[in-house]
Order: structure tokens, then sequence, then C-alpha cells
């Protein structure tokens, strides 16, 4: 058989086969149209709303912590000596953290001792001046008081003997000056006379010697003036004077001497202001020794824990200088152990303080209790908002270290004798939660108002009733007034 004939043949063949494939297509189509199917009716699953007690529990994890964290402070100035312990170490209340060098302290505490007694010293010094500086005050204006009178009274005394012997020169002087005077009148009268005289007679002669007599007088009276001849009287004002000056003179030195002691006293004499800054220096520099007396006591005890717990940091090793209430170290108390955790929002709304806890660590279990809960919410990476809270362990043993990670189930809400059904029985949607039921084989929709869920089962407050037929399970899509068939669920 030639090519051209078998390619014939073989087109033949396809052509028929897709006349036959036409044929059927159009008898089915025509089946279809003249019998049309059956509608079936759709199988749901349906339980009733039991009563029972239902408790409300939430899954969460978290680290363990400390009960808090907490500074130790080094008790008194001073060089650390030794350490005796790491970052990690597990202390009690009391435990050795670090110790001083005693020798420095010793020697400073000595040499504040000494100057402490050299401000004792100094104070009491100050103050013996300054009662003696008052005494000497007092004596000086007791004397001085009387030495004032008593210069007075000389002085005027001194004053009665000066004008008296002054006046007693200027009479003698008056009376000398007149006795001269006279003297010459004398001499001229008897000269005159004696010119108008005969020499050799007795009126002469008489004459004569009265003018030889008055010549004497003058002559006595010009010697006694040149010799500054004194009386007795005059003799005796002035030694009189010469010992009242004298007087005077001791009784001003001693004046001057009592005016100096007064100055001296004064000076050395505190008043309130002085005094008062003075005692408080003393009490000031007590203090300052007595506080180092007491640094010393505490530094011999060295820098000690107050309570138990792991130190996580320290601030010293040895050689490093330390003031008092300087931190040394820190640590997180472990008599009390805690859970730091987050809550997210579905969480949150239900965390209360003082809902047990159980606090899975292992293969071991122990009881907490939420003790904290905090008022700011945090956002998470993904955007989320997180509460932190914390939960304290009841109890615990030695396998429990800070820093692990525990799990958590929290006891929030307890429902006794609730209404309930299983959570695949509610639905949602924009409106609330609502159930499918089954009235009379037709499907109907009711709200509800969903209390506590825990473990696959909800709380319904309200709703339904024990007799409701409730939809847990169907297939395809369901809405009021659909015929359905209802099968217990198992």
């Amino acid at each position: 058989m030639s090519a051209k004939t078998k390619r014939r043949k073989k087109g033949k063949k396809i052509i028929i086969f897709i006349i036959l494939i036409v044929l059927v297509i159009g008898g089915i189509a025509v089946y279809k149209a003249l019998h049309p199917p059956i509608e079936l009716m759709q199988t749901v699953h349906t339980t009733h709303a039991t009563r029972g007690d239902l408790q409300e529990e939430i899954s969460s994890t978290g680290n363990i912590a400390g009960i808090d964290t907490v500074n130790v402070y080094a008790p008194a100035s001073g060089t650390i000596l030794e350490v005796d312990v790491r970052t990690g170490d597990e202390v009690t209340a009391g435990t050795l953290i670090a110790s001083y060098n005693l020798a420095k302290l010793e020697e400073d505490l000595y040499q504040a001792k000494l100057q402490n007694e050299k401000s004792q010293i100094a104070y009491d010094n100050t103050v013996n001046n300054s009662s003696k500086g008052n005494g000497k005050v007092k004596e000086a204006n007791v004397n001085l008081s009387v030495l004032e009178k008593q210069i007075e009274d000389h002085e005027n005394y001194l004053t009665n003997l000066q004008n008296a012997l002054s006046d007693y020169k200027t009479k003698a002087s008056n009376d000398a000056v007149l006795a001269n005077y006279n003297l010459k009148k004398q001499q001229a009268q008897l000269q005159e006379k004696l010119a108008g005289l005969t020499p050799g007679t007795t009126e002469y002669e008489t004459t004569a010697k009265e003018l030889e007599k008055v010549l004497n007088q003058l002559e006595q009276l010009t010697l006694q003036q040149s010799l500054l001849q004194k009386t007795e009287y005059e003799a005796d004002l002035e030694k009189k004077i010469a010992e009242e000056q004298e007087t005077l003179a001791d009784l001003r030195e001693y004046q001057a001497k009592m005016q100096t002691q007064k100055s001296t006293g004064e000076a050395s004499v505190l008043d309130d202001y002085n005094r008062r800054q003075l005692e408080i220096d003393k009490e000031l520099t007590d203090l300052s020794y007595q506080k180092l007396l007491e640094d010393a006591e505490l530094a011999r005890k060295g820098v000690s824990t107050q309570v138990q717990g792991v130190i996580t940091s320290l601030s010293v090793a040895p050689g490093s200088q330390v003031s008092a209430g300087m931190p040394v170290a820190t640590l997180e108390r472990t008599d009390k152990l805690i859970v730091k955790a987050g809550a997210a929002k579905y969480a949150m709304e239900r965390l209360r303080v003082g809902q047990k806890v159980d606090v899975t660590i292992g293969d071991k279990t122990f009881p907490g209790e939420v003790t904290h809960i905090d008022r700011i919410a945090t956002v998470t990476n993904l955007n989320a908002a997180s509460v932190g809270f914390e939960v304290e362990l009841l109890e615990k043993d030695d396998s429990v270290y800070i820093g692990m990670e525990v799990k958590m189930t929290i006891y929030t809400n307890f429902a006794e004798n609730a209404l309930q059904l299983p959570t695949e029985a509610v639905n949602a949607n924009k409106d609330g939660d609502f159930v499918y039921v089954v009235e009379n084989g037709v499907i109907a929709k009711k709200a509800v108002k969903v209390g506590i869920v825990s473990n696959g089962t909800a709380q319904i407050l309200e709703g339904i009733t024990e007799s409701d037929e409730v939809v847990t399970k169907y297939s395809g899509y369901l809405e009021e007034g659909t015929a359905v068939i209802a099968t217990p669920a198992e």
C-alpha cells in the first residue's frame, strides 16, 4: 500500500473519532436536561450544653529572677585589701564580700586622734585664756574706777598747792617791789635832805646814818632777790608739790598698766559669737573623730551582705579606694524567687494579682502566685502590645537557678456549675459570638455571650439552654433555614 493511501485512511479515522466524541457530549447534555439532579440534605453533628466546673488557664513562659536587686554598700571609707567572692556566687546574709586594709586605717585613725587632742587642747587653752582675760578685765575696771577718783583728788590737791605757791610768790614779789620802791624813795629823800645840811653837824650826821641804813637795806633786798632765797613756807609748798607730782606719776603709771591689762584681757575674752563658733569647730572635730572611730569599727568587720542572693556584679578589686556609701557589689535576692514574663492582649485581660500558678522547671512543678502586673504595656518586635508581670515561687529547691526559662500554667477565672459547650460550636462575626442550632430539622442561629474559655471548652453565659441542639461540626455552608440531618457528635 502506498504512503498516500495510508495517509488517507488515517485521516478518516481521526474524523470518525471526533464525530463520536461530539455525539457523546451532546447525549450527556440532552440527558441532564431531561433528568435534573435530586438535591441531597446536609448532615451536621450536634450536642447539648452541659454543666460543670470550669477552670480557665493561661500558658506562658518566663525566666527565673531574684525578688529584687540589692546593692551592697561600703560601710566605711578606706582601701580594699581582699575581695572574697566572684560574680555568680550565691551568698547568704552576713557573707563577707570584701575586707579593708586595716593598717592604713589604723594610721589614719591615729592621726585623727592626735588632731582631735590638739583641737581639744586649743579649745581648752582659748577658753581658759578667755576666763583669765575676763578676770583681768574685771580687776582692771575696778582699779581704774578707784584710780580715776584718786587721780582726780590728787590733781585737785596739786592744783591747790601750785595756786598757793603762785599766790605766795606773787605776794612776795609785790612786797619786794614795794619795799624797794619805799627804800628808793627814802634814799632820794635822805639824799636831798643831806644835800641841804652842813657837813659835820649833828643833823647831817644823823641823816647820813639814816641814808646809810636805807642803802644797806636796799643792798640786802637786792642780794636776797638775786639769790632767790626762799622762805620756809615757800619751801614747804614746793616740797608738797613735788611729792604730789610723784604720787600722780605713780597713779598714772598704774592707770596705764590697768588700761593695758583691760585691753589685753578684752582681746582674749570670747564674745558669744566667737565662743559658739569655737564650740562648733570643736564639735565638728569631735564628730569627725567619732565618725572615724565608728568607720574603723565597721571596717574591721568588712563589707558583708544583708540578704541572701547571687552576686551579679562587683565594682571593687584589691587596692580599690572606696568611700562610705559607695556601691561595692550588686546581687539578686534568692531568699525569694520570681518568674518575670510578658502577657499578650488575650492574657493580660485575664491576669489578676493573687492568681495561682504552676511553674514547670524541667520535670518538676512548683506552686506560684501572680504578685505584680505592670501598669504600662510595651511594644514587641512583632508590633504587639505586651504587659510584664511577675510570679513569685512559693516553693523552690536547689535545682532552681536565676535566669532559667520556665513554663507556667496560670489559673485565671473559675466558674462553678457553668453551662458550657465545646469551643468548636461557637462561631463569631462582626455582630459577636453565635451558635447554630437545629430546630425541627432546620438550621437557626442564636447569639450567645461567652464567659471563660479553657481547654477547648467555652462557658455560655446567655443565649441558649441545655435543651438546645447545638451544631458542633458541619461541612459546606450553613445558613438559617437550611434543612439538615442532625447526628449526635461523637
